[in-house]
């Protein structure tokens, strides 16, 4: 079985990336800061408005990291 997608983990290397804080973006998506660390701390978000706002407040899409996994699984399929 394939590893999973580590969402929580590519969101926190983006807030690094731009030098941006866990309770910036708590406060920009509208969520207490240890809520956000909560599901961050997750593989996967299980909310897929939680991580709609967040692809918006920080101009990545999130949702094509799944997307891209999935189009590997199909082009390698028999």
């Amino acid at each position: 079985m394939k590893e999973k997608i580590d969402i929580g983990n590519i969101i926190k290397i983006k807030l690094k990336e731009e030098d941006l804080s866990i309770a910036w973006l708590a406060r920009k998506v509208h969520c207490s800061e240890s809520n956000l660390c909560k599901k961050l701390k997750n593989k996967d978000l299980h909310n897929n408005d939680l991580l709609y706002r967040i692809s918006d407040v920080l101009h990545e899409d999130f949702f094509a990291y799944y997307s891209k996994d999935l189009n590997n699984k199909w082009n390698n399929l028999p």
